[in-house]
Formats: C-alpha cells, structure tokens, sequence
C-alpha cells in the first residue's frame, strides 16, 4: 500500500463523526468520565469501529454516533477537525473536504454556529501547521423533526464562507424524506453559492439521484452507487456531469452492496461517469483513503492511469473558486505524472 500512500490526492467525502481516532476518543471518555466499557485503545477501536455483523445503513450510523458522547465538550469538535486534516495529510490528500452535522454536537444552550467554529477552528489550526488545504461542508438531516432547523442551518453555514464552509450537504432517509422536500433549503444554499452535495443513491433508489439533480441542483452526488441498475439513469447523470463521490468500503459495510463483487465502480467509470473517491467514515470502517486506492487496484482492477483520472476528478469538482481550483489541478497533473513514473501497474 505504500505506492498508495505517496499518490497524491484529493478526498471530497469524509464525514468528522467517522474519523475520530480510537486513542483520542478513549482519552476523551477518561478525561470527562463518561461511563463506557472501554479501558484501551484495542476497546475504543472495537467500540467504534464495524464488527462485520452489521445488517444495515442504520447498525452502521449507531457506530458512528458513539461519538457524540464526548463530542459535545468544549474543544472537542476542534481538536477532531484538527486530527482529521493531520491524518489526511499523512496520507498525502492535498485538497480535503470534510463534512459534519452541526446540529448533532449542540450542548445545552449551544447556537448552531458554535460547532461550525469549533471545527473550522481546528481545521483552520491544522493548515497552518501543515501543507493541505482543507475545506468544510455543513450538512443537514432529512429526518430532523423541525424543518426550520436545516434552513436555519443554510444561513448559518453561508455565514461562514469566508472562513472555510463551502458547501451543503443532506443525509438520512431518501424515501422517507425525497429531495422535494428540501428544494426551498438547496435554493437557498445555490443562491448564496454554496456548493451542492447530496447523498442519494447509496441504499435508496437511483432515482433519488435525478431527484437530487433536477429538485435540488446537485453538484455533486454522495455515493449514487444504484443508477447503475438502470442505464437511463446512467445516462441522465452523465449527461448532467455530476460527480459521484464514491466509498466502495463504506457501502460494502452499509450493505449498499453485498460486496466488493458487486459493487457498480468500474462500470460506472466505463460507462464514462465523473468518479471521485472518498473513504465517508475511515475510524468506522478500519480503512483510509490510500487504502481505498488499493482497493481500487485490488478488487476493481483499475490501473494507474485511471487511478490518476479519479483523484483529477475530485480535483475538478472541488467546490473552490475557479482560480484556486485551477492551482490544484495544475499542481497535482505534475505530481501525478511523478507518482505515475514511479509504479508498475
């Protein structure tokens, strides 16, 4: 995996809650006395970290909302941030985007801009330290009880885009909640230039991806995996250009798919779709985003050229401005040609 660890990349899914490290979060749980079996680092990692018995999307989330027993103290949501760009530094990410639900963290009288601080804060913290560049998406429920909370969430999030937010996201229940609902809230977040990303398709219908498109103007789409199923859905994406940030481990464990057999990857990128790929929970999931290159290599076949395509993929549908996008992907086409010269693959 070591070929993997020095390619240069981008990641635009990860999700904070999903990405915690075992140790800090063991320490967190001494530090304020939360009463939780766990006494080592083996145990926090066990406790957070998929089983392999997981039956759904919903045994999945309950890992990663273990978290929020410590994630509501102070600084907690900072120092997370903070960790979460060091490790992606270490995995030679040039470009991050990160994403959280602010609404999740709230500790009793919280505003919900405070969480957003927090983590930009630590993000904010470790760019400075390190040479990444890292970005925030903000991102709603569509199961939340109150619909006012997520347009409130809208102005909140465009108050901080000169701070590092760029983007506004919805997760949760796609045929429950379909985007028809929420076309107000993504109206907004389009007309304060937000950056649009929507998870759809990932264990609901791969026609909650066009709904996303059409109702909500996605510009880019959360996993999206099932219009494989149906080549006119296919073909609608395509034609749209939306990018699909795609976590095959992730949707392995979710039961998305029932593996890696499977999983749709090489034949949505055959059949010419914009593919980026993220690693959505790494700490939840036991992996990182080199080791979802391997994956690609390992279990899709995907050889470097194409390797190099993905992560030029993500480069080109970051939500940053036109000149700074630019500079990314200038910068990596040089240091991807570099990587490329380097492996035999």
């Amino acid at each position: 995996m070591e070929c993997f660890r020095d390619l240069p990349k981008v990641n635009l899914h990860q999700h904070l809650e999903g990405a915690v490290r075992p140790e800090t979060f063991l320490q967190l749980v001494k530090e304020y006395q939360v009463d939780l079996p766990i006494d080592t680092v083996e145990e926090s990692r066990q406790y957070l970290q998929v089983s392999g018995t997981e039956s759904s999307l919903a045994d999945f989330l309950d890992k990663i909302h273990r978290i929020f027993a410590v994630s509501r103290f102070p600084g907690v949501l900072k120092r997370f941030a903070y960790e979460a760009v060091e490790d992606a530094y270490r995995q030679n990410v040039q470009y991050l985007e990160i994403r959280f639900g602010p609404w999740q963290h709230l500790e009793n009288n919280q505003g919900v801009h405070e969480p957003i601080e927090q983590v930009l804060a630590g993000i904010q913290a470790a760019k400075h330290k390190y040479p990444i560049d890292a970005r925030l998406i903000v991102c709603a429920l569509r199961n939340d009880s109150d619909p006012t909370k997520n347009m409130d969430l809208v102005e909140v999030a465009a108050a901080y885009q000169n701070q590092g937010v760029v983007g506004f996201d919805i997760a949760g229940d796609e045929a429950r909640y379909p985007a028809s609902n929420f076309k107000e809230i993504f109206a907004k977040a389009k007309k304060h230039g937000l950056g649009i990303t929507v998870h759809a398709g990932e264990v609901g219908p791969g026609q909650s991806v066009i709904d996303a498109i059409v109702e909500l103007s996605a510009d880019r789409i959360g996993h999206g995996i099932q219009i494989a199923a149906d080549f006119k859905l296919v073909a609608q994406v395509k034609q749209a250009g939306v990018t699909l940030e795609v976590c095959p481990t992730s949707n392995v464990h979710t039961k998305a798919v029932s593996s890696y057999a499977s999983h749709p990857i090489r034949t949505l990128f055959e059949q010419g779709i914009p593919i980026s790929l993220g690693d959505d929970d790494p700490t939840t999931s036991g992996i990182n985003i080199s080791s979802e290159y391997q994956v690609l290599k390992e279990k899709f076949d995907f050889n470097s050229q194409e390797v190099c395509q993905i992560v030029l993929n993500g480069a080109r549908a970051a939500f940053l401005p036109d000149n700074e996008k630019q500079q990314l992907i200038s910068r990596l086409e040089l240091d991807l040609k570099k990587w490329q010269a380097r492996v035999d693959f």
